[in-house]
């Protein structure tokens, strides 16, 4: 079972930290390298989750109207889930009929009468992540790490380009996974 705390010294190994500089147990632990990775954790996993329709990631749902109507513009309001990193796609009906919508904070306004989400969600436990994204996210979390515990600009661009590098690999591999796009019937084919 892989955690934070595996993620996070997969970062520190990258810098060169040797094991007695490793996070024992905790990210709450009193260390400055625990305390430097439980600063950094969460942010920058959310933020490598939104950058990408990561197909582990990848949820729907169908949202509950906010009593609260917009003041103008549109009819109605949808509260997000708790979970919500970045939406995908929003519908009107199952079928996936397009609905105009706007998103202001937390809430998204649209006219239709009911609204279907399709959007990233918050994934925390890391054995739901891939390999190759907890390798993406060790990679990241390298990159920002290298100033604060080895102040090396140098290493700093190593694990950028790590970063980048593995980041592309966690891509392809995601978009493998993908079916085949569908695209509608056009004009020479419906001819036939």
């Amino acid at each position: 079972m892989t955690t934070d705390v595996d993620i996070c010294n997969s970062a520190l190994l990258k810098l060169g930290q040797g094991t007695g500089n490793l996070i024992a147990a905790s990210l709450s632990e009193d260390s400055r390298n625990a305390r430097l990775c439980d600063a950094l954790y969460a942010k920058k996993r959310d933020e490598l989750l939104r950058g990408h329709v990561w197909n582990f990631a990848v949820t729907r749902a169908a949202l509950s109207r906010d009593p609260a109507a917009p003041a103008f513009a549109f009819d109605h309001a949808y509260n997000l889930p708790a979970d919500w990193i970045r939406t995908v796609s929003v519908f009107d009906n199952e079928q996936t009929g397009t609905a105009r919508y706007r998103l202001e904070g937390r809430r998204i306004l649209s006219d239709a009468e009911t609204l279907y989400l399709v959007y990233i969600r918050r994934v925390t436990d890391p054995n739901a992540m891939p390999p190759d994204f907890r390798e993406a996210l060790a990679t990241l979390l390298a990159w920002d790490l290298a100033l604060p515990i080895a102040d090396s600009n140098s290493l700093a661009d190593r694990m950028e380009r790590r970063h980048l590098r593995a980041l592309r690999l966690a891509k392809s591999s995601d978009a493998l996974e993908d079916g085949p796009a569908r695209f509608p019937a056009g004009s020479w084919v419906e001819v036939r």
